[in-house]
């Protein structure tokens, strides 16, 4: 049987600092550094009609009169394990992501306008194939794929969230964004891919 293997979708961070002060911050769910490793392990053809799925959890802090908004750009690695022979490769097409919920904490500041942005505001995980094929069709199409995000994109905007950005255990002042990535197992030339994603978080809108 032939199988494809995902390494890690790895998502790293760079933050823009303000000429007096910074506005924004970024961190894990921990309030650490964002370092987030999130594997699809082993994906062998044929085995489920739902796709493989991860995600990486992140905390964002905003104290930008204006708002912020958060760009994300992506690159993506093939490794081929056997010689492809005229069969296809897994792309960064085939890797589906989205974001599913941006939750605020108790503190953060109400009402909400935070924008999931075209393409991106929907579930990968949650998507099915009927012939076994990838079923992301695109940002443009409502299913945005690791593509998209070659050139480097927004993919998240909002209002202030909260007048400081302090972190710590006993601070609410923070949305927790989720990201989804799913791919679906399928006949592929034998290969291990791994992407990396870069967020970046400026002022908005």
């Amino acid at each position: 049987m032939i199988s494809r293997h995902a390494t890690v979708v790895l998502i790293t961070l760079s933050l823009p600092i303000s000429a007096l002060a910074q506005n924004h911050r970024v961190t894990n769910a921990s309030d650490g550094v964002l370092v987030a490793t999130a594997g699809l392990g082993t994906l062998t053809p044929g085995s489920s009609s739902k796709p493989t799925a991860t995600q990486v959890q992140f905390r964002l802090r905003s104290r930008q009169s204006t708002g912020y908004r958060v760009d994300c750009q992506a690159t993506f690695t093939t490794t081929l394990l056997a010689v492809a022979a005229g069969g296809a490769t897994v792309s960064a097409g085939d890797v589906g992501v989205g974001i599913t919920s941006v939750t605020p904490a108790s503190g953060a500041i109400l009402p909400r306008s935070d924008v999931i942005s075209a393409g991106f505001n929907y579930d990968p995980s949650a998507q099915s194939t009927v012939n076994g094929l990838t079923p992301f069709a695109g940002a443009a199409s409502g299913q945005a794929t690791l593509a998209d995000l070659a050139a480097g994109m927004k993919i998240l905007s909002g209002n202030k969230v909260n007048n400081t950005i302090n972190t710590g255990s006993s601070t609410t002042n923070y949305l927790t964004v989720t990201m989804k990535f799913a791919v679906v197992p399928q006949y592929f030339t034998p290969a291990n891919f791994s992407s990396v994603l870069t967020l970046t978080i400026s002022n908005g809108p």
